[in-house]
């Protein structure tokens, strides 16, 4: 599944909202593991986040000129990626695709919100940490949630309607256009 959008737009803030974007200079699993465990909640049903690694920033800003992934990273970045992610709980896997924008490559995490939600994510990558913490987005900030987000991550798991949830595998020709058809003409 490609990423719903590129990343000029999601460099130039137009379409998606910069609470929605986290920008990282390179991949740091303690920090960014805790960003997609928080995207995957989805508190505010946004759908999810995205994630660009390659870009430095500045109050939350692009700095530019853009520093890009160094060629010889990005297959360890992506490896870290696959291994660090699956320390989420429930599992969950975010969908990662490497572009090239001003001869410079990125990588791009998209984060949507998971049918399985709560998720938790370690708070440390210490090899004896037990404890595991929901994360959530609050503005532009990953954080952990006060007793009463936790309880509304709860709650909100247990009210994902059926045409809100993704199917991942579902594909173009699962689409029945005669029933379309007939389910537009009737209403």
């Amino acid at each position: 599944m490609a990423i719903p959008t590129n990343i000029k737009t999601l460099l130039s803030g137009e379409v998606v909202e910069w609470a929605r974007i986290e920008f990282k200079e390179t991949w740091d699993a303690e920090n960014s593991l805790k960003t997609v465990c928080a995207y995957a909640n989805d508190l505010d049903n946004w759908g999810g986040g995205y994630i660009v690694i390659g870009v430095e920033e500045n109050n939350g800003r692009p700095v530019y000129p853009l520093k890009g992934v160094p060629a010889d990273k990005i297959d360890f970045y992506q490896k870290s990626i696959l291994a660090k992610c699956k320390l989420i709980r429930p599992a969950y896997m975010p969908i990662a695709e490497v572009v090239d924008y001003e001869n410079k490559k990125f990588i791009v995490l998209w984060c949507p919100g998971g049918d399985s939600r709560p998720y938790s994510a370690p708070k440390t990558m210490a090899k004896d940490n037990k404890e595991r913490i929901h994360y959530i987005r609050k503005m532009s900030n990953t954080v952990e949630p006060s007793d009463d987000e936790e309880k509304d991550l709860f709650n909100l798991a247990n009210r994902i309607p059926f045409d809100d949830r993704v199917n991942h595998q579902a594909d173009i020709s699962d689409l029945n256009i005669t029933l379309i058809q007939n389910y537009l003409k009737d209403v």
